[in-house]
């Protein structure tokens, strides 16, 4: 995937203004690296990436329970279009939030573990789609607030919730991994261990 896709994942897209609920543009921050400073040198960009995953994991989490929200509504007749605009609005700021984590991680993927930045290739495709079907239920939302229990509303809110949910395990997996492999280190060293070649 090249950087200037990865981009648009951060701006889901333009057309979000015309969300009636004041869903306003995502705006599209670019992924810029920064000088080098004296910190760079020493910075543990490694405990960073690990960090941006728990994030990650977390955002996809609350995704994932609004997209639940949404696939009750689509049962519910009562429900007004009001209420799925709230959980749209809820995801589309989870997805704002994980593409800011993700254009972090794309700065600083050449200096971390090839493990890392298998995982951040992976974030940034499942995000993608999320980014995709958030934008697409939310033109749907947008045009046919009288008809949400159209199997093709239902479709977009199934996404979503599997989308969410695929990502919220995919990088819980690197989050264990990452927990795992520092308690590792940390009983090597009590234990006064040589690592274990790579």
């Amino acid at each position: 995937m090249t950087a200037i896709k990865r981009l648009m994942i951060v701006g889901v897209s333009a057309a979000l203004t015309a969300f009636p609920l004041s869903l306003g543009a995502i705006t599209a921050n670019r992924c810029k690296c920064g000088k080098p400073t004296a910190a760079s040198y020493t910075w543990n960009f490694h405990r960073e990436a690990n960090t941006l995953f728990d994030g990650i994991q977390t955002d996809a989490q609350h995704a994932t329970n609004h997209a639940a929200k949404l696939q009750s509504f689509a049962y519910d007749s009562n429900i007004t279009w009001q209420l799925d605009a709230n959980q749209l609005t809820q995801i589309k700021s989870e997805v704002d939030d994980m593409g800011k984590k993700l254009c972090r991680l794309e700065i600083i993927r050449r200096v971390v573990s090839p493990w890392q930045q298998k995982t951040i290739d992976r974030i940034a495709d499942n995000l993608q789609f999320m980014a995709d079907n958030t934008q697409d239920a939310i033109l749907y939302v947008n045009g046919h607030q009288q008809d949400l229990m159209n199997p093709t509303y239902r479709m977009y809110a199934n996404n979503l919730y599997s989308e969410g949910s695929n990502l919220s395990q995919s990088v819980g997996d690197a989050v264990e991994y990452a927990k795992v492999r520092h308690e590792y280190r940390e009983l090597r060293d009590e234990v006064g261990a040589a690592p274990i070649p790579s």
